[in-house]
């Protein structure tokens, strides 16, 4: 791939990216929202569920500030008993605990976030079974989303990493094992040359990242955000484009 193709499939790319986030800011999937967006559970919990969510929330209120932490139980382990999946924002350099509640986080405050999925055990135990962290600095950007397929709660998790004029994407769809045992329901990775950046063996060209970034779109259409932070930068150029941000604003709600 010469210098000619490699800009040429880059511009792609950009313009394929930048159309994905915008339609989905149009649609309105990328802000925090309000708890009463979130799907309610079909019917009441059977008295085990019920037993784990109690356990569940007093962990939380032991453990997490509710003004600066979220919480949704979600069922990602598919075992009938929901976890809770708790969300802490930090701003600032020094790690202050941002207020997520009523809309006053914005992407410009953003430092740092911290995903934590919570298990209730038998005997009143709570043990964290997934944790994830994204932060404002290039190399943690990313975006965690919950997502119902066929009645079933997952994890989704996607990636657009661009530097060092290289193209790495990555997009995933998994739910949890008991011991916290990521479960791949679908993971996807690409890599392709950005600006002037040499082609290598194996990279994607602009058919396949096309095809990527349709089923990125795909996934993500219907998922809630959990936490979302990434721009959009135009390795040609050197300039960074929108800027995307989005958090889960909830509290003991079931997703």
């Amino acid at each position: 791939m010469d210098r000619q193709h490699a800009l040429s499939v880059m511009g792609l790319f950009l313009a394929a990216a930048l159309a994905l986030g915008l339609a989905r800011w149009e649609e309105g999937q990328l802000w925090g929202t309000a708890e009463d967006r979130l799907p309610k559970p079909a019917a009441e919990p059977v008295p085990e569920a019920d037993e784990a969510r109690q356990i569940l929330r007093t962990y939380f209120m032991d453990h997490y500030s509710e003004a600066s932490s979220s919480a949704v139980y979600t069922d990602l382990t598919h075992d009938g008993v929901e976890e809770l999946l708790v969300l802490t924002v930090e701003k600032g350099r020094s790690g202050e605990p941002a207020p997520l509640h009523g809309g006053g986080l914005d992407g410009g405050s953003f430092t740092r976030a911290q995903v934590t999925v919570l298990r209730a055990e038998k005997g009143g135990e709570v043990l964290p079974v997934y944790e994830f962290a994204c932060g404002a600095e290039h190399s943690q950007w990313g975006e965690l989303y919950l997502k119902k397929e066929e009645e079933a709660d997952y994890l989704v998790w996607y990636a657009p990493y661009t530097a060092s004029e290289r193209g790495d994407f990555q997009l995933a769809q998994f739910s949890l094992g008991e011991d916290g045992a990521v479960l791949d329901r679908v993971r996807e990775r690409i890599f392709f040359p950005a600006g002037d950046g040499e082609p290598r063996a194996g990279d994607a060209d602009g058919e396949e990242i096309a095809a990527f970034l349709d089923r990125a779109e795909l996934m993500l259409r219907g998922a809630e955000p959990v936490i979302v932070f990434n721009v959009i930068h135009d390795p040609v150029t050197g300039t960074d484009g929108p800027r995307r941000f989005a958090y889960l604003d909830a509290l003991f709600t079931s997703f």
